[in-house]
């Protein structure tokens, strides 16, 4: 079996982020975009610079915040607007590398941003067209001028950081295709996993709930599982999850819960709770019904 990083358990559960993690991230970016731009005007004011582009590229981030505090289509908004501003800082710091000849001052920023971007980068394909891409304009840009000592370092070192973060980008992908194979495996095992953020919303609910328990699984996203009568005092409360000090990864509480299908039959769950690394809790629920009846 072959698991797909599209599949929703991946999307909306390992890889979702929530909105002020994104704010945070665009701010930061935003900010020490310009932080950057004063501090080689002072300190290196012998670099070349692209200002129109660079405080361009301040300017959309600033837009980009604005557009998070959105409701209408927010998540294809994020999505568009991060690679096309990554895009073009991606297009802007190799020309700025280029324009000054593999400076190793240059040559740090470049290799700083893509080493980020494989923090959020989901696809090996994008990164290797990203690397082929810069490793093509560093080989023009070494054919044309003539590169000092260091200059020829920091080439290097841009080199052996495409590598590196290559390497760390499959581990990470490897990483989430082997824990979507566990979760497709105990999707065979009707084995129940339900997922909520840190506001209490279900983001998701296995397909296996229906053969369980009787219920759609799109019925109860949101706020359907605390509003069914059968099924919100099964698994951890609500109030426990929003009160829960959000601090490291961590087992939250294991329970035996009593839920009634849809059809009126009383079903044992046992619970295993956890706290994922981007702040959602999960919780995987075995059927043991059976034993209670022994």
């Amino acid at each position: 079996m072959t698991p797909s990083n599209n599949s929703p358990f991946v999307s909306k559960v390992l890889l979702k982020q929530s909105i002020g993690s994104v704010r945070l991230v665009i701010a930061l970016f935003t900010i020490s975009s310009l932080v950057i731009k004063l501090l080689y005007n002072h300190f290196l004011p012998e670099l070349e610079d692209i200002d129109t582009l660079r405080y361009t590229i301040i300017g959309l981030g600033c837009v980009f915040f604005l557009t998070t505090f959105l409701k209408h289509k927010r998540g294809l908004i994020v999505v568009y607007f991060s690679f096309s501003l990554y895009l073009l800082t991606l297009v802007y710091l190799i020309a700025f590398v280029i324009l000054n000849h593999f400076n190793p001052n240059a040559v740090t920023v470049l290799i700083l941003v893509v080493g980020v971007s494989t923090i959020v980068m989901n696809s090996l394909f994008y990164y290797i067209i990203q690397s082929f891409v810069i490793l093509v304009s560093s080989f023009f840009a070494y054919m044309t001028f003539t590169l000092d000592h260091q200059s020829l370092m920091a080439l290097l070192n841009l080199v052996i950081g495409l590598g590196a973060f290559g390497i760390v980008i499959s581990v990470r992908l490897a990483l989430i295709a082997s824990v979507q194979n566990s979760h497709a495996y105990l999707e065979k095992l009707n084995v129940l996993s339900i997922v909520a953020d840190k506001n209490g919303d279900i983001v998701f609910i296995s397909p296996s709930v229906h053969h369980l328990l009787g219920y759609e699984a799109k019925s109860l996203m949101n706020d359907g599982w605390w509003n069914s009568p059968n099924l919100r005092e099964g698994w951890i409360d609500k109030n426990y999850i929003l009160n829960y000090p959000n601090i490291i990864p961590k087992e939250i509480v294991s329970i035996e819960t009593k839920v009634f299908t849809k059809d009126g039959k009383a079903v044992w769950l046992s619970w295993a709770n956890s706290m994922l690394p981007n702040g959602n809790y999960m919780g995987v629920a075995f059927d043991v019904t059976k034993y209670k009846k022994i």
